[in-house]
């Protein structure tokens, strides 16, 4: 039985190597998450050890509900240079969601997200479905930074539960129409968002025009993770307004780098958050394929 220490060290250090930009961040260098997708309860996991010791690939599999209502989970992983390790690994993949019974849904999570990986889950049959971009901003670094322009008639909200209830409005408003919009109530949302300790009130606003809840950010430590204008808004500095605001309060509150997530089909806020000085630092993304699409495992 291999020592669950040893072997998740081992996992930690090929994901560090699959980096695209080594200083960027990850979830998949975290050493928690790796933990849960690769050792967690009914979780099969295969590795591809080299001559040196290291590992060129990894993957894990696991199973959540039964029947027409479950869904498998993936996760993989190749050394730069050890992409012919694919064909064994796709096999062992292919194996373990076939004994997955009648589950309807494979689902592959990846948090370091590549052409070549893309490339590789295509020829599998899955989709991509979602994707993400990480960027991050080093907050000591002031240059290209506008000041804060409010626009004629904003008013700034702190937060509280009245601010709360005017940005879900927002974010119902921004967000509803796209693909994906997982329909929350408001509770749900404001748990997701602000229900543990690392939200940061103090970071987090909601701002009205003329009364009326325009936009809103909400920060965490370290993280800006949700930014939202109503369409009405839109095209008058608002969202480039209420991030800076944002980054300014957390530089105040001792922040160094602050970070997030944006929607890769979002080309508006990539444009907004480019600007304000952010670069890209990785990907990440979700692919999706129907059981009964499988296509014929590789010998």
């Amino acid at each position: 039985m291999p020592d669950i220490a040893s072997e998740l060290a081992r996992i930690l250090e090929l994901a560090q190597a699959q980096l695209p930009d080594p200083a960027g961040w990850s979830l998949v260098v975290d050493p928690s998450w790796l933990d849960r997708l690769y050792f967690g309860p009914g979780i099969s996991r295969m590795v591809q050890a080299l001559p040196t010791g290291e590992l060129g690939g990894s993957a894990a599999v696991s199973v959540a509900g039964s029947g027409d209502g479950g869904v498998i989970t993936v996760t993989s992983m190749l050394r730069p240079g050890f992409e012919d390790l694919w064909t064994t690994q796709r096999a062992w993949i292919e194996r373990q969601v076939a004994d997955g019974g009648s589950t309807i849904r494979v689902r592959v999570v990846s948090e370091c997200l590549t052409d070549g990986e893309t490339g590789r889950w295509a020829t599998a049959g899955f989709d991509l479905v979602f994707e993400e971009l990480a960027l991050e901003r080093d907050l000591a670094d002031t240059e290209g930074l506008p000041e804060v322009r409010w626009p004629a008639g904003s008013t700034v909200l702190e937060w509280s539960d009245s601010a709360a209830a005017a940005s879900f409005e927002v974010y119902e408003a921004a967000f509803r129409d796209r693909p994906g919009f997982p329909g929350w109530s408001r509770s749900e949302w404001l748990e997701r968002l602000t229900g543990d300790a690392d939200f940061v009130p103090e970071t987090s606003v909601c701002v009205l025009l003329d009364g009326v809840p325009a936009g809103f950010v909400i920060c965490s430590r370290g993280w800006v993770d949700q930014v939202g204008v109503a369409p009405a808004h839109r095209r008058i500095g608002l969202a480039t307004a209420i991030v800076t605001e944002a980054t300014c309060r957390m530089r105040a509150a001792g922040t160094r780098v602050a970070r997030l997530h944006v929607n890769a089909n979002n080309p508006e806020a990539r444009a907004t958050w480019r600007h304000l000085g952010w670069r890209e630092s990785g990907r990440r993304g979700r692919f999706e394929r129907a059981q009964t699409s499988k296509v014929q495992c590789p010998v």
